[in-house]
């Protein structure tokens, strides 16, 4: 029995590794701001994705802020996309805001991208999506996220 979850513990880290998906620990009830400060790489061959659980019983606009840094090659661009929605069972969610760092003629050492949202919603999850184009390694080095109770 011991083996089988072994193996289970295994193909689940398999996946989420080749997935490029990164659940970010759960906002705690109330709170209504999270700091990530930990080190994430975007290549030109895999987007990335952050999920964030911010479970609120009020509605609320949310600022998301990511710090990125050029780390080795030449992206021509990097795009963040930032969602949210209401159920990760459902899976139905909705853009909130894009921005795109453009690295070309020259790539700056770093950039921080703010989305906001200025309608108040329900979502209790975010996602970011950050995408690289062109041949090169990006490091997302921070994140927030700021939720504003209306």
């Amino acid at each position: 029995m011991k083996k089988y979850i072994l193996l289970l513990i295994v193909l689940m880290v398999g996946v989420f590794a080749s997935a490029q998906s990164v659940t970010l620990p759960a906002m705690p009830f109330g709170d209504t701001y999270q700091y990530i400060p930990t080190d994430y790489t975007v290549t030109n061959t895999t987007a990335r994705t952050f999920i964030f659980f911010a479970p609120q019983h009020e509605k609320n606009t949310q600022d998301y802020v990511i710090k990125l840094d050029s780390v080795s090659g030449n992206h021509t661009a990097v795009a963040v996309v930032f969602y949210g929605g209401k159920s990760l069972i459902k899976g139905d969610w909705t853009q909130i805001g894009t921005a795109t760092w453009t690295t070309v003629p020259k790539p700056s050492a770093d950039t921080t991208i703010i989305i906001s949202n200025a309608t108040a919603n329900r979502y209790r999850y975010f996602k970011a999506t950050v995408t690289g184009s062109g041949s090169g390694v990006t490091k997302v080095s921070d994140q927030e996220l700021k939720l504003w109770r209306e």
